[in-house]
């Protein structure tokens, strides 16, 4: 009898035990991804109440969504590329690798959220940071131990080497984030951000993506690789992120610029071998052109887009605080594009169940797939070239929401899969004669140009120019006026009746704003750094002003003008 129990324990062992623990770790780690997205779709509609939003929107995704995404999927396929599949008796240290992750997460964001309650609350914020780092640093050290001991002529072996140095970025950018948490000099916090942006962004995001989109993209696009050039673009990478880091904190244009420029050069050289995969495609399309290779395709097209634009200011920049950061159109046009792009892929292919359960679950992944791909582009372009803030915040709300989609398609792509798994149902066909449904293209094209066309324009409405001008024969009162923190500082100020104002706004924020006075007057939007001269007319009584931008009026940023 104990023979027998013996041999069914084994065989158990053996066969379904392991398999079953290999997809229960995974599917555990990637939970978090999930639980965030929730939380990033949440505070999207509440960002209002929340303080300092901004920081907080990017934070969930970069932190919340991208980290604990490379840090699985960094792991996954470094035992799939150097054929090293660890021992199950190690996932339950790595799933409370993924449980520290996120509670170093959740206390950096709530130590910024309590910015305005707790003068202290950058103590929070550093021990989360900490955490993170330490995390990271684990993790940085278990993927070196699995390349040093793998074959050297293993071919995706360059891959996993980004992947170690990807996650080696990552402690780096958060010390400079827990730097940022503290009240640094003028000039020195705006280089240690750019050097944050550099390091977490470029180092950790862009070597996680070029190491896995050396094998993916043209598995994505299911075509043939072609010239194996990882190993170069990795290198370019790295350098390039090192030189850029080194300039920000030698406050040098020149150094900064140049690292960036050979990080630039190093996504070309990826950029030439897929694009040869596109073309190949192309030549002969059928059902290979979807959200998922397209999605793949515009995300490294953007990257390389905003890296020529920022190398060129800070080229032309006099010094490095004056350069602007394009953080939302880096982390929506590429970091979010490329993450639900390969997630689209890689879902149903990992979870499994032979050809016809696989494209089941793709199929549900690609539903408008070439739609909601122009509605996040060319929304997302329309989105920042646009001046007017109401048209602004609906293209904004089309481009989240052709992003956001995913959530609920992932949820119906898995029960869709998972019944073809259980015999519940039967597979997508596949179709010999599809063909890309380019018809996408066209509506999406079309929903956009009616938005515009509805709000009168990329500028908006005309507001009919000034009602009141000051002829220049009364007496000038000039005021300063920043913007700092959603108010206008000061936001009451009292004028001689009869004389004619003078308003120099100027924009100490992170973020756009402008100001409009009830007579008609307008700034226009100025971006951080901005001032303007405005001629606010005779003052002959009490006169309001407000930001335009959505919700900054609600948020109390108001203007009394008093005549006295």
């Amino acid at each position: 009898m104990t023979r027998v129990r013996t041999r069914v324990k084994d065989a158990v062992g053996k066969l379904p035990t392991k398999e079953w623990s290999r997809k229960s770790w995974h599917r555990r780690a990637s939970k978090p991804v999930t639980v965030w997205m929730m939380i990033f779709v949440l505070a999207g509609l509440v960002h209002l109440w929340i303080p300092e939003y901004r920081w907080v929107l990017i934070h969930i995704f970069t932190l919340g969504i991208v980290t604990n995404s490379i840090m699985l999927w960094s792991q996954h396929f470094t035992e799939r590329f150097l054929q090293q599949k660890l021992d199950d008796d190690t996932r339950p240290g790595q799933l409370r690798r993924f449980q520290a992750l996120n509670l170093g997460i959740v206390l950096t964001i709530v130590g910024e959220i309590l910015v305005e309650w707790w003068d202290k609350h950058w103590i929070l914020t550093q021990i989360g940071a900490t955490i993170i780092i330490v995390v990271l640093l684990i993790h940085t050290v278990s993927l070196l131990r699995q390349w040093m001991s793998s074959e050297k002529g293993k071919k995706y072996r360059p891959a996993v080497f980004g992947y170690v140095l990807s996650a080696a970025f990552l402690p780096v950018g958060g010390v400079f984030g827990a730097l940022l948490s503290m009240e640094l000099p003028v000039g020195l916090h705006e280089n240690v951000r750019l050097a944050h942006l550099i390091t977490n962004v470029l180092g950790f995001v862009g070597l996680a993506a070029a190491a896995s989109l050396s094998v993916l993209f043209p598995a994505i696009w299911r075509t043939r690789g072609r010239k194996d050039r990882t190993g170069i673009v990795i290198s370019l990478l790295s350098f390039g992120v090192v030189v850029a880091t080194v300039g920000c904190f030698a406050d040098s244009t020149w150094v900064t610029g140049g690292g960036l420029a050979v990080y630039t050069f190093g996504w070309l050289v990826g950029l030439v071998s897929w694009l040869g995969n596109v073309i190949d495609v192309l030549k002969d399309p059928r059902d290979r052109v979807t959200y998922a290779s397209g999605s793949v395709l515009m995300a490294v097209l953007w990257l390389i887009g905003i890296l020529v634009w920022l190398t060129a200011e800070v080229f032309m920049a006099t010094e490095l605080p004056e350069v602007s950061l394009p953080t939302t159109v880096l982390l929506i046009g590429f970091g979010a594009q490329l993450l639900l792009g390969v997630m689209s892929y890689l879902l149903p292919t990992t979870m499994g169940g032979g050809p016809g359960a696989v494209r089941t679950g793709m199929a549900v992944l690609n539903k408008g797939g070439l739609f909601r791909l122009t509605l996040i582009n060319l929304g997302l372009v329309l989105w920042q070239v646009a001046t007017y803030s109401w048209l602004k915040v609906v293209l904004s709300f089309f481009v989240f929401g052709a992003l956001v989609v995913f959530i609920p398609l992932l949820i119906l792509a898995v029960r869709a899969q998972r019944k073809v798994l259980l015999k519940e149902a039967e597979p997508t066909p596949k179709d010999p004669q599809a063909k890309p449904a380019w018809n996408q293209l066209t509506a999406g094209l079309a929903v956009l140009t009616f938005v515009v066309v509805m709000f009168g324009g990329l500028a908006g409405p005309s507001t009919g120019g000034q009602a009141t001008q000051s002829t220049g024969a009364e007496n000038v009162t000039t005021v300063e006026i920043s913007t700092v923190g959603m108010k206008f500082i000061p936001d009451v100020i009292e004028v001689p009746t009869g004389n004619s104002l003078e308003i120099v706004l100027t924009n100490d924020d992170d973020q756009a704003h402008d100001l409009r006075l009830a007579n008609g007057v307008d700034s226009g939007r100025l971006v951080p750094g901005d001032s303007i001269t405005i001629d606010a007319g005779v003052i002959t009584e009490n006169l309001d002003g407000w930001c335009t931008i959505a919700g900054h009026q609600a948020m109390g940023m108001t203007l009394t003008i008093m005549a006295v």
